[in-house]
């Protein structure tokens, strides 16, 4: 309890230091690090951190790997990204726990693929393109640890490969996440059937060396004078490195049982608030809440508070208004496996907003 209060109110105190300078916002890159493309979380924006669990904890929060009710868990997602844009999001995930008594932590991996419709090819010689198309390829590949210390605290890594690019010119690096989740039980009921209903996550994302663009594309015919003669060569041109967009997400939720009856508990409404500091973007208040019945189907709404949020589009620095809902429902059958369908949909002006549908396979419930 001591090391688990030490750790979080260093990472707390550590937000007034990472707080990104406003005249940086826009500065970084590889922003797709900071899109979540996971169906079930995304809902809620920023505000899960410390309730995610199972694949989707790859994403917010790696420490929640590891509180999966389930042994091996698989989730595919298909995001529709700022409808109109022309871009598409693919992702798989897998986690496995470890262990002959699945004390040994969880293993996960996940994978994000962007397709982005063919973009037409300019030059100086033909400002009006009909020379062909070419095509943005973007992925993410990342491989993570949980392991549960104690009943109430967790913590977990991920390392992830980035790579981005066009067919002449591509940048590559590597990126680490940590995290921890913290949950204890506030307002226990007779039996037991309410435990951890307040949990708390800080989550460091993002974090790693500057990347830079190369390849042929980066190369130039140049004339050279001599003094006398001039001479023609190619010229390899440098790229400027830039950062990756790393930050800090600090949480808390808590879990309200509605039913009347203390000795069951089929209705769970979780309140969730947090802040997320980004080192290139205005910084985010986040608030999120989730009703679910039974464990069967559930309903999510969030909302993130930006400088700008509540002006027009033109005052704001995201195409995003902050405004996130989304539902799930759960399939559990008597041989201990779960299937989920989930959706979210984030609002968005300028664009129709983003739109994810997801697949959960969970067996070894």
């Amino acid at each position: 309890m001591k090391k688990t209060a030490i750790i979080l109110g260093t990472l707390a105190i550590a937000t007034i230091a990472f707080a990104g300078n406003p005249e940086r916002q826009g500065s970084g890159g590889a922003a797709q690090l900071t899109i979540n493309s996971f169906a079930r979380s995304s809902a809620m924006g920023w505000a899960n951190g410390s309730s995610v669990s199972g694949i989707e904890s790859m994403f917010m929060n790696a420490a929640g790997m590891d509180r999966s009710s389930v042994t091996t868990d698989m989730s595919f997602a298909r995001t529709e990204w700022l409808v109109g844009s022309g871009i598409g999001i693919n992702t798989a995930g897998f986690t496995q726990k470890l262990g002959e008594d699945f004390d040994k932590g969880t293993i996960g991996v996940s994978i994000m693929q962007f397709g982005i419709k063919p973009i037409m090819i300019t030059t100086e010689n033909n400002p009006h393109g009909g020379i062909g198309t070419y095509r943005v390829n973007m992925t993410n590949i990342g491989v993570g640890y949980s392991k549960s210390f104690s009943r109430g605290v967790s913590a977990g890594i991920m390392v992830r490969a980035v790579s981005e690019g066009i067919p002449d010119a591509s940048a590559f690096g590597l990126s680490l996440d940590a995290g921890v989740q913290y949950a204890t039980t506030i307002k226990p009921v007779v039996g037991g059937v309410k435990s951890d209903d307040f949990k708390i996550g800080v989550s460091l994302k993002n974090i790693g060396g500057d990347m830079r663009h190369t390849g042929q594309g980066l190369t130039y015919k140049a004339i050279l004078n001599d003094g006398a003669d001039d001479i023609t060569r190619t010229v390899n041109g440098r790229a400027e490195a830039f950062k990756l967009p790393a930050l800090l997400n600090i949480c808390a939720s808590y879990d309200i049982q509605l039913d009347k009856d203390k000795s069951v508990y089929n209705n769970r409404l979780t309140l969730a608030a947090g802040v997320t500091t980004f080192a290139f973007q205005a910084d985010q208040i986040n608030l999120g809440m989730e009703y679910s019945y039974k464990d069967f189907i559930s309903f999510r709404a969030g909302y993130a508070i930006q400088d700008g949020s509540f002006g027009s589009w033109e005052e704001r620095t995201s195409a995003f208004t902050g405004l996130g809902a989304g539902m799930s429902y759960d399939v559990h059958t008597n041989g201990g496996k779960v299937v989920s369908f989930n959706y979210s949909y984030r609002h968005s002006n300028p664009f129709s907003g983003a739109h994810t549908f997801g697949l959960r396979f969970g067996l070894g419930e």
